[in-house]
């Protein structure tokens, strides 16, 4: 029999421990949801589940109404870039990469201000992962409602 990989064992409570490596190469952190499958050959497929998608699906419908109770630019960032937004300067950052400063201090799991940006920022959080970050632009008139909305989507992602 060949084998193209790391064979590791499965302990008495069924789990398989994935190398390193792998984790590494494939960017799994502790707290990303996987995927398992069962094909027809009998393999089991394990695959990393990309819930960015899933942020912007949830995050997009929310942010004019988020606008209009804080009467600023809202954004929403996830995977590393900017996804989404509304009001006057969301040319400013939809589509361009996340700071390192700010995914930095997202992972923190902690709200903050970016001076630098301006930025009121929330980070969406479940209980064991960030799944990306609500801003307010300028002066919000209403970081509560930021609050609110990022506790909210992060109760909606939790079921992975």
């Amino acid at each position: 029999m060949k084998t193209n990989g790391i064979v590791r064992k499965v302990d008495s409570l069924g789990r398989i421990v994935i190398p390193r490596e792998y984790r590494k190469l494939h960017k799994i952190s502790v707290g990303d949801p996987m995927e398992i499958s069962c094909m027809d050959s009998g393999e089991i497929v394990l695959s990393k589940l990309d819930t960015t998608l899933t942020l912007s699906e949830i995050v997009r419908p929310a942010l004019p109404h988020l606008g209009e109770a804080t009467g600023c630019t809202v954004l929403a960032a996830g995977g590393g870039e900017w996804i989404a937004g509304c009001g006057e300067r969301k040319g400013e950052f939809v589509g361009k990469a996340l700071p390192a400063s700010i995914a930095a201090r997202i992972a923190d799991r902690r709200e903050f201000v970016s001076e630098s940006e301006g930025l009121f920022v929330c980070p969406i959080a479940g209980d064991a992962d960030v799944f990306g970050a609500l801003c307010a632009c300028g002066s919000p008139g209403c970081p509560a409602a930021i609050r609110a909305a990022a506790a909210a989507i992060g109760c909606a992602l939790q079921k992975f």
